[in-house]
């Protein structure tokens, strides 16, 4: 019995001992388990938040800007509000109001308050959603910087080990600044000082209390909070905020009832603001709408690598400007980059003399110092690069007198062609009739009737299917090119007839990125398809209206535009630059419109100036680092 006893009493000692191990063990590796996966965790975090780049904080605005070929800055581009602040600018009680509204504890942690973190986590975990943030300001500055805006767990910790090196990185002077310089506070504003002047009409530094709680709350919901559209709201915001700097006393009582008594007072809005501040903006922005399947149109802080050639432009801006005060004047000096152009001394001395001798009609209008455009004679250039691997780059562009009037005249105001028109109908017959094609380039009806009136409608439809064209019982109109057709696909079909039937759409956007340097679109730089039959091309392209030059070389087209609308002139080089020069007068009622001696100079000023612009692209392509 005893020993019976004894061996149960054994048995049961070992049994405790071997639980307590057990036990053990299973602590041990209980703790591992959820010791490493945070290891890990933390790893995985700290390697990815460290390939994002902080300088970018502190460099570049979010705005977006558009840059030439060789990324020489052009300008920011409108429509969007931006006024950059300093430190020195912030009113304190501006500073108190973000931060009671937006992080009280920014000036004690380190980027992160890890308790709300947490809290955060274990709730979106429970609810399997993203239902609540825990956002310090600088974790709002990340997001805006590194534009991580999906609601994900992950994208909440990456953000926050990224805040965390930014936080090791700068001071809270600089993050603050940074931040409240980009925040968007509704109305196209971003940044507190273009926020502060659109809604009030002042600098940040003028701001009173209530105009500062006004401005904190508003970053809560800029379109629910927004004083010019809901005055109701954006009090409730202020009186949230204010009441929020009493409880943290960054504000007495005293201030506190003086700024909930002070009405909100917004300041008028801008009515003459000009939508565009030059040609390549004006460009830029409509290609960018029309990319707003791979680019949101309303981004901000993107960067657009154009093929614009910014020197070029500025050069075509001020040649053309020179011709048409020279068609205006008669005591304006002759550009001497036109004599070049003229074969001989004594033509030269005639050509001089031409432009100075006509009377120009009574009562006509001519620019002076006046930047009032209208009535006007207007210019309209473009320049297109024809080269491998850069085919139908616009390198120049204007489209009037000037950009104010916001007219992009080569899509707006169209023209009749007329002669002009006369290659396309030449095509058309070759396509219709190949070698046997009946072409009289002095008898454009004989032409069009021979190749027939449905062949040669089908073929214009073929380049542009919304052409207006003449019906059937007026088709000398059509093969006398007297209906209505924008300059720009004027311009893209001849482009096409000099460059062997190839034919594409006129582009400026080469790149775009985002604020974080990713890459949101890239032109495709494909082989031009055949858009016109390359025979059918070529052969109209050696025919009369065009004249060749230079072996064969050079295309010159210059033909006046019926009813008194101007002079159209082409001036190209296969594989090489073609220069479009449109110039007249918007309406063939204009002073001077009709007058015989005026349109003479009209048209060998256009012929001159886009000679001269001719030659000075190809100058700059050849002397381009990435010519071929």
């Amino acid at each position: 019995m005893s020993h019976f006893g004894a061996g149960n009493r054994r048995k049961h000692w070992w049994r405790v001992l071997s639980i307590g191990q057990k036990k053990l063990l299973f602590l041990g590796i209980l703790l591992l388990v959820a010791v490493i996966p945070v290891l890990i965790v933390l790893i995985a975090y700290s390697y990815r938040a460290a390939q994002y780049d902080v300088e970018a904080v502190v460099t570049g605005e979010p705005v977006t800007v558009l840059f030439d070929y060789d990324n020489q800055f052009i300008s920011s581009l409108p429509n969007v509000r931006y006024l950059a602040v300093r430190w020195e600018d912030l009113p304190p009680q501006l500073i108190n109001a973000f931060v009671a509204r937006e992080d009280e504890s920014f000036f004690e942690h380190d980027g992160i308050v890890y308790s709300a973190v947490i809290r955060s986590v274990l709730k979106n975990v429970a609810s399997m959603s993203y239902e609540q943030g825990a956002s310090t300001i600088t974790m709002q500055l990340t997001r805006n910087v590194f534009e991580m805006q999906d609601k994900t767990l992950d994208r909440k910790l990456l953000e926050a080990f990224v805040a965390r090196r930014i936080e090791s990185h700068y001071d809270k002077q600089t993050i603050l600044i940074q931040y409240l310089n980009r925040i968007y506070f509704g109305q196209n504003c971003y940044g507190v000082g273009a926020a502060a002047m659109y809604y009030f009409g002042k600098h940040v530094k003028d701001l009173t209390l209530s105009e500062c709680a006004v401005l904190a709350g508003l970053v809560r919901g800029p379109s629910i909070f927004n004083p010019r559209t809901n005055m109701a709201s954006a009090n409730v915001v202020k009186q949230e905020t204010l009441q929020r700097m009493r409880e943290l006393e960054f504000i007495t009582e005293d201030e506190y009832n003086a700024a909930m008594a002070e009405p909100i007072t917004l300041a008028d809005e801008k009515q003459t603001e000009s939508a565009n501040v030059s040609y390549l903006n004006q460009w830029a922005q409509m290609e960018l709408a029309q990319l707003s399947h791979v680019v949101d149109e309303k981004s901000v802080g993107i960067a657009i690598v154009s093929t614009f050639d910014l020197g070029l432009q500025q050069y075509v801006e001020e040649a053309a400007e020179r011709a048409l005060v020279v068609v205006e004047n008669r005591l304006a000096p002759y550009p001497s980059t036109w004599e070049v152009f003229s074969p001989t001394p004594d033509h030269l001395m005639s050509s001089k003399k031409f432009f100075s001798s006509p009377k120009r009609p009574d009562n006509f209008k001519a620019r002076g110092d006046s930047n009032n455009f209208d009535g006007l004679l207007q210019c309209c250039v473009m320049v297109i690069d024809g080269r491998p691997g850069h085919f139908g780059e616009i390198l120049a562009v204007t489209s009037g007198r000037g950009v104010s009037d916001g007219i992009n005249r080569w899509f707006k105001g169209d023209i009749y062609p007329g002669r002009n028109a006369a290659p396309i109908l030449f095509c058309a017959a070759g396509v219709q009739n190949g070698e046997d094609s009946y072409i009289l380039t002095n008898d454009v009806i004989t032409t069009g009737t021979k190749t027939g009136y449905d062949n040669v409608v089908a073929f214009y439809r073929s380049l542009v299917p919304e052409l207006k064209l003449p019906p059937a019982d007026a088709a000398h109109d059509l093969y006398l090119g007297r209906f209505p057709m924008r300059r720009i696909d004027l311009a893209r079909i001849l482009f096409s007839i000099q460059n062997e039937g190839r034919g594409c759409e006129f582009y400026a956007i080469n790149k775009v990125w985002s604020r974080a340097r990713q890459p949101l679109y890239q032109h495709a730089h494909n082989v031009a398809p055949e858009w016109i039959l390359r025979q059918c091309a070529k052969t109209a392209a050696s025919l009369s209206p065009f004249v060749l030059k230079n072996n064969n070389k050079l295309a010159i087209l210059s033909e006046a535009v019926p009813d008194n609308g101007g002079y159209w002139t082409m001036v190209s080089n296969l594989d090489g630059v073609a220069v479009f020069v449109w110039m007249g007068f918007d309406s063939n009622t204009t002073v001077g419109a009709d007058n015989e001696s005026l349109n003479s100079l009209i048209q060998r000023a256009s012929i001159m100036l886009a000679r001269e612009i001719h030659q000075e692209a190809r100058n700059r392509l050849i002397n381009r680092p990435d010519n071929k």
